[in-house]
């Protein structure tokens, strides 16, 4: 589905602005009554909930803060007086779908508003947001929601593709992970409270974590994106990951640890090492080996929530001092003695159960999708749709003749870093296609050297059918540079239906694939790349798990 047209319209025209009426503050965030909206990036401005009294705002409204940081709103909730957030309504704002890409088209206002020209609302409602219109200059509601959906669509894939890998293809639980969470509802598991930390002045050193505090590295220090570590800071949301960077590595924090929010109170496991913003944060390191699995520490994680919470906030905050005196509680067996078994139990089986939310809503959401996005059983032969251009949100039809990062999604997306659109419709790129799997299944599908690979969509844009047809290299790889395996192409990529796939080939990724790419290799003669780093292409998330599509040089 195409836009017919882009128009822009004045925000001031389109939408209203209130503003709160109660100075809610910190210390008002209690867990209780409606969500307190603040300004800022981090949870996008979602600071928690209070049952103080002040003005509720409506739900499918839209805010946007003095930074020029807008989000959709699904929910009601309050706003402070100081926290300079403006509530906007209007009737442009139809429905959920419409609202998510309304603010796409204000992302550009967190360039054009800082600390030093900071957007009120005098100057917000100036501004223009791009919009589609029909043929009749009225906004273009239905490609709106078409336009989301098909994102949508391309996360469920990448979820689907992250829960096989994570091993959730069943989350049914065991008898054992049944017993662990009843036993937990009936209050029928024994705790004991442990020290958190040292007291070397007191000489006491029975304590579960060693602590320290992190490094101070200031955001405005930093690049997002210039780098694969976590820059971890104390916001909540996105376990407290606001980017991921390169930076001076002497100030790296050591992974497989708990992070505290000095001020914030937000307690996060990092499992790979990071840097932090603030040496404020405090963090902890078990000393007992066998307290050092993941699943025990988010168990620990949710420990050391429920005890210090109730003690802290941002007027007291904890610190490496004040901790000490801190006890938190873990389960022990009969004998009195840590229950390292139990903790890993329980926190498996919260994870079905949560991943089984998650599977309910992925359902919930594949039947509303497929209204949007066509899943015709009938299969025709693969054609281009010349009217489709899928890889960026703004159409127009004005050349493109400098190099830009054009990204076309789908479930083998394509990822061209600095290219010029012209290059990939001429066919003069030499593209590479990531192929992630894992060690069980590698040899079987490397030594195949016929492989077709399914696609689930059905109408492909040009820029697609380009980019497939420039794949001359495939390389099976597991992110790491040292077990990647790159060959070269001995026959063109073919897009055929599943009934003419040839003899011989290995079918992979048949799952509601409405097409398959033809891949033909020599396994036996690998192709001599030169240098590589295939972390330059990686992407964080369940997405990395995703095959794709990437210039040779994006890797070199």
């Amino acid at each position: 589905m195409k836009a017919w047209a882009y128009k822009d319209f004045k925000i001031g025209e389109l939408f209203s602005a209130q503003t709160g009426d109660t100075d809610l503050q910190q210390k008002d965030i209690n867990g209780k009554g409606t969500y307190f909206i603040n300004s800022g990036v981090e949870g996008q401005g979602i600071k928690g909930k209070t049952d103080r009294k002040a003005k509720i705002f409506g739900s499918n409204t839209i805010t946007i803060d003095f930074w020029g940081n807008a989000y959709y709103r699904d929910f009601e909730y309050k706003m402070a007086t100081h926290n300079h957030v403006f509530s906007l309504t209007g009737d442009v704002i139809k429905n959920r779908i419409v609202g998510l890409y309304i603010v796409t088209t204000m992302s550009y206002m967190k360039k054009l508003f800082s600390y030093n020209n900071m957007g009120t609302w005098s100057k917000i409602k100036e501004q223009y947001i791009h919009l589609p219109v029909t043929q009749t200059g009225k906004i273009d509601f239905a490609f709106m929601q078409s336009r989301i959906r098909e994102m949508e669509e391309s996360r469920i894939r990448e979820m689907e593709a992250y829960l096989k890998v994570a091993g959730f293809d069943n989350c049914e639980l065991t008898e054992e992970e049944k017993k662990a969470v009843e036993n937990i509802k009936q209050g029928k598991v024994t705790f004991k409270t442990f020290y958190i930390t040292d007291d070397k002045k007191n000489k006491r050193s029975n304590s579960v974590f060693n602590v320290k505090n992190s490094h101070n590295i200031l955001q405005s220090s930093i690049v997002a994106g210039s780098g694969t570590t976590p820059y971890v800071t104390a916001g909540d949301g996105n376990n407290s990951i606001y980017a991921y960077i390169s930076f001076d590595k002497n100030q790296i924090e050591e992974g497989n640890a708990i992070m505290i929010g000095g001020k914030t109170m937000v307690i996060t496991y990092q499992a790979k090492d990071f840097f932090s913003n603030d040496s404020h944060n405090l963090v902890l390191y078990a000393k007992d080996e066998n307290l050092k699995k993941e699943l025990i520490q988010l168990f620990m994680v949710a420990s050391l929530n429920k005890s210090l919470k109730p003690i802290y906030s941002w007027g007291d905050s904890i610190s490496k001092a004040k901790i000490i005196k801190d006890k938190f509680n873990l389960p022990v067996t009969s004998t009195g003695s840590i229950d390292y078994k139990f903790m890993e139990t329980y926190i498996r089986a919260i994870e079905k159960l949560t991943i089984q939310r998650v599977l309910d809503w992925r359902a919930k959401e594949i039947a509303t999708t497929n209204t949007v996005v066509d899943d015709s059983k009938n299969v025709t032969p693969l054609q281009a749709r010349s009217n489709s251009k899928q890889y960026e949100l703004y159409e127009n039809n004005t050349p493109k003749m400098v190099a830009e990062d054009i990204i076309i999604p789908g479930s083998l997306e394509v990822r061209l870093r600095n290219t010029k659109k012209e290059e990939l419709l001429a066919g003069n790129l030499d593209l590479i296609l990531m192929y992630a799997i894992g060690p069980s299944a590698r040899h079987k599908t490397e030594s195949a050297c016929r492989i077709a690979l399914g696609i689930k969509e059905e109408n492909l844009s040009i820029e697609a059918v380009k980019a497939f047809e420039s794949v001359h290299y495939i390389m099976f790889h597991y992110w790491k540079n040292c077990d990647a395996t790159p060959f070269e192409l001995t026959a063109p990529v073919r897009l055929v239906n599943k009934q003419d796939i040839p003899e011989g080939f290995l079918i992979r990724q048949e799952k509601d694939a409405k097409q398959y790419l033809l891949i033909e290799y020599n396994s036996e003669l690998p192709f001599e790349l030169g240098e590589y780093d295939i972390l330059k292409v990686q992407r964080k998330g369940s997405s990395r798990y995703l095959p794709f599509v990437c210039n040779i040089e994006n890797i070199k």
